[in-house]
């Protein structure tokens, strides 16, 4: 397979995002781009077990000295005692400024490992080396990382980018069914509002085993990586289009905070993407073909808005306030035109709704 490479340019840097299988000499030209004193790989306890060894390695082939730091696995560990304790550590091995930081793993540790790098003696290199696909199609392209607390989802974090993101597909060929689908949700966000063709690409991917199908997930991946790293450039900021890549993620949030975490994102993203683009529908942005169009097409991966019945809506609509995307005291959604496109009134690519239609869509699904 031919690697791809893809360039993010920001106002005051550039991130190369590389693409392929077995990407071992692009993970060492990255590290020698970037000459640290010692090397920092950050993985939670799962891929650490599963890749870390394989990974630390290829990274000790540099000459570098490097080490693991391991934390608890899952979103319920992305929080501000994690980051401290991995910062700790780092200070008691006395890692001073010119050390790299490895993102090893999902999009948990990505934000969190980049939290650390952004906030480490005000600031360090880092490289995302994603292990899932949903890290690779959207987590760790864009440079925004950041923690969960008790009142939101990424309600601290930082737009740190990082030097290079190395996206090497064989980190994925002991990805469960579940996380495959979790994945490529972030995927289908995208080509919902974005790339209506992109859709049936992913229906090509085997779900059992995505490396099956090398050819559709290579092009699934680097179309997601496309669409995301053209919106980061024109918005480095999340002023206003960038926010077009939360379809979904208003109540996808809210969701997940609601079950403590034990709705993965990608689900959560799904289940918020039934409910706005029925939000979509109510105020009369959608048709109702089209609406019945997006649950069909998620049914296919077995996502229905079952789950969504054991919140109940005022308690869905109190945990969006939390939300970062509220502007005025009311979240604001981006809202599906047509399959491939969203409203953009006035000039804005997301827009405040009244609870009493969030209400009457969530009841409807219900």
């Amino acid at each position: 397979m031919v690697s791809r490479t893809i360039i993010l340019k920001a106002k005051d840097a550039e991130c190369p995002i590389t693409v392929g299988m077995d990407l071992g000499s692009e993970t060492l030209a990255a590290i020698a781009s970037v000459a640290p004193e010692n090397i920092a790989i950050i993985a939670d306890s799962t891929t650490a077990r599963l890749w870390g060894e394989q990974v630390l390695s290829l990274i000790q082939k540099s000459g570098i000295p490097a080490d693991i730091f391991t934390f608890p696995e899952g979103e319920n560990n992305k929080h501000q005692k994690t980051v401290t304790n991995l910062q700790h550590a780092l200070l008691e091995k006395h890692y001073g400024r010119k050390t790299l930081i490895v993102a090893l793993g999902g999009g948990v540790v990505g934000d969190i490992a980049g939290f650390v790098a952004a906030t480490y003696l005000r600031g360090v290199p880092y490289i995302q080396m994603p292990t899932t696909i949903l890290a690779m199609v959207d987590s760790s392209v864009g440079g925004k990382v950041g923690i969960d607390t008790p009142y939101g989802k990424n309600t601290i974090g930082a737009f740190y980018l990082p030097r290079a993101v190395i996206s090497d597909l064989q980190y994925l060929s002991k990805l469960p069914r579940e996380h495959v689908i979790n994945g490529l949700v972030e995927a289908i966000k995208k080509f919902m509002t974005s790339d209506a063709s992109g859709l049936e690409v992913v229906k090509k991917i085997n779900l059992d085993d995505p490396l099956a199908t090398q050819d559709a997930l290579m092009d699934v991946i680097c179309r997601s990586i496309e669409i995301k790293t053209e919106v980061s450039m024109r918005d480095e900021r999340e002023e206003n289009e960038r926010r077009i890549l939360n379809f979904g993620h208003t109540i996808g949030h809210a969701l997940e905070l609601l079950s403590s975490y034990t709705i993965p994102h990608g689900y959560g993203v799904a289940y918020g993407i039934l409910a706005e683009s029925r939000i979509s529908e109510l105020l009369g942005i959608l048709s109702a073909e089209d609406r019945a169009a997006v649950a069909d097409y998620l049914m296919r991966f077995g996502i229905s808005a079952e789950p969504i019945k054991k919140f109940s809506p005022a308690d869905i609509i109190a945990a969006t306030k939390g939300d970062k995307k509220v502007r005025e005291k009311l979240p604001h959604y981006v809202l599906l035109e047509s399959i491939g496109s969203i409203s953009t009134k006035d000039g804005q690519f997301a827009h405040p709704v009244e609870d009493a239609v969030v209400e009457k869509a969530l009841e409807a699904l219900r």
